[in-house]
């Protein structure tokens, strides 16, 4: 895990204009609500015509029909939504066999999870009709979860690592191997953010927080985070218990209905304190303002144009925005949440910089 800083740093190094926080009550969540916030800040900006993404197959007519079904959900959609749920399979799953007795073909097009993700932008798109073009990419390299490494290494033609191979030689220890599998620029960055103890490659800390909040919670505590599903509470404290590690812990709750990265969601939910009324209040309401994480030499000409155009407040500092959307609470406490998440990451470092959110700037790049 990096800070956000060095993840704004990383992209503007390669290339990227500006870069915009998606907030951590939005971030840490299903692709529905990740894509849906995503796609509300970037039409919010006033400026864009167009999101490309990448996808393991890049199928926009499908994606748009799909995206339509699940905007209109017509009464047999729903119906076979709630056969597959009764038969114990994960929504997801449930999702994409019902889309598939629609439309025939989606249940493998939906097997991918970029495809996945690529869906909920689309979905966000022509639900809200902005006036906003999806472009698909093909997505080059291993799978999203594929840990093997490229078939030659230094060759990028026959195959790009994912970032989940690359964790992984982190964790091992394999830092210069790791480091080769990213752009120079990156691997500069990451090097730096090492020595200065700013990286987080084990698990061992955080598994201890995670066990603390879940004993600490107890069923009762659990029940309340958000989107939790019904039982799943007395699963996770008993597996809290007898586990000794995160890893461990994540395997002892995955059932056919419950994934393994529904689980971990709950976990991170559990530590910043998202309750499910809360969580929903802030997927009704929407994002409450535009945080500019970093920018380069176009991307400080865009702010400037987005300070007249954008219909959310633009801000640069961790502090609750004048005119935020909502009543000020609103905004005040998706800041203090960020707050949180932020300052329980950096407990997570060998070198935690405390209280890093309410003194971040953007990082402003110059090639």
């Amino acid at each position: 895990m990096t800070d956000k800083g060095l993840r704004a740093a990383m992209a503007l190094s390669c290339g990227v204009d500006l870069v915009l926080e998606l907030p951590v009550v939005y971030s840490s969540h299903n692709a529905g609500v990740f894509a849906g916030a995503a796609v509300d800040i970037l039409a919010a900006t006033g400026l864009v015509s167009g999101i490309s993404f990448g996808m393991e197959t890049p199928d926009l007519r499908a994606l748009c029909a799909l995206a339509d079904l699940l905007n209109d959900e017509p009464p047999s959609f729903k119906a076979s939504l709630k056969n597959f749920l009764r038969e114990g399979y994960s929504f997801v799953q449930s999702r994409s066999m019902a889309l598939d007795m629609a439309v025939p073909g989606a249940l493998d097009l939906l097997k991918s999870p970029n495809n996945n993700l690529a869906l909920a932008y689309v979905k966000r798109i022509r639900e809200k009709n902005y006036d906003i073009v999806p472009v698909a990419i093909k997505r080059a390299g291993r799978g999203f979860h594929d840990e093997r490494l490229p078939d030659a290494p230094g060759d990028r033609s026959a195959a790009v690592a994912s970032a989940a191979a690359i964790r992984a030689l982190m964790r091992a220890g394999e830092w210069e191997l790791a480091y080769s599998m990213t752009p120079g620029p990156c691997a500069a960055l990451l090097q730096e953010a090492k020595s200065g103890g700013r990286l987080v490659s084990d698990s061992g800390r955080l598994w201890r927080a995670v066990k603390q909040s879940l004993l600490r919670a107890g069923p009762e505590g659990i029940r309340a985070i958000s989107e939790m599903g019904e039982g799943l509470e007395n699963r996770m404290a008993a597996a809290a218990w007898r586990s000794e590690s995160f890893e461990s812990f994540v395997d002892a709750c995955v059932t056919r209905r419950y994934t393994k990265g529904r689980i971990q969601r709950h976990c991170m939910h559990l530590l910043i304190g998202l309750g499910h009324d809360e969580s929903r209040a802030f997927q009704r309401g929407g994002p409450a303002y535009i945080r500019v994480l970093g920018a380069g030499e176009t991307g400080r000409r865009l702010l400037a144009l987005m300070r007249d155009r954008a219909s959310l407040p633009v801000i640069s500092k961790a502090s609750v925005p004048k005119g935020s959307q909502g009543a000020p609470d609103y905004a005040s406490r998706m800041m203090e949440i960020e707050h949180r998440a932020t300052e329980l990451w950096e407990t997570l470092t060998d070198c935690p910089n405390t209280r890093s959110e309410a003194r971040r700037v953007p990082v402003m790049f110059r090639a």
